[in-house]
């Protein structure tokens, strides 16, 4: 069976420091809109800014990975992460305004599943 390709938005990973961790065995995308997010909350108070912090902490861990066609492995999770830093195409099919950092994210996640037919792809929010 195919890894999964999971598209993490960044309320996940506010909610949850931890949350890329439980992903396991599976490929995980984080769209740029995703990270520019993540460095707004870095210097807010409580809950929000240290999880902001620790999850910048441990992307920034991963450059000292080996780079894998673009992708950064953690070995001992199973776990392959990428980011992409794509500007999002949306074809004509589809109405999104790509205004929105949520609109991005879908973006990413459409053209990975293009791009990737064999995998599952599954955003989560």
């Amino acid at each position: 069976m195919s890894r999964k390709i999971f598209v993490i938005d960044t309320s996940v990973l506010l909610y949850d420091k931890k949350a890329l961790e439980v992903f396991g065995g599976n490929d995980i995308v984080l769209p740029m809109a995703v990270l520019e997010e993540l460095d707004k909350f870095k210097e807010k108070p409580g809950l929000l800014g240290e999880s902001a912090r620790y999850v910048n902490r441990f992307l920034d861990s991963l450059r000292e990975s080996k780079l894998e066609g673009g992708w950064r492995t953690v070995e001992d999770l199973d776990l392959r992460i990428s980011f992409d830093t794509r500007v999002p195409e949306i074809s004509k099919d589809v109405d999104l305004d790509l205004g929105r950092n949520d609109n991005k994210i879908i973006g990413c996640a459409l053209r990975l599943k293009k791009d990737n037919p064999e995998n599952k792809v599954i955003v989560i929010t």
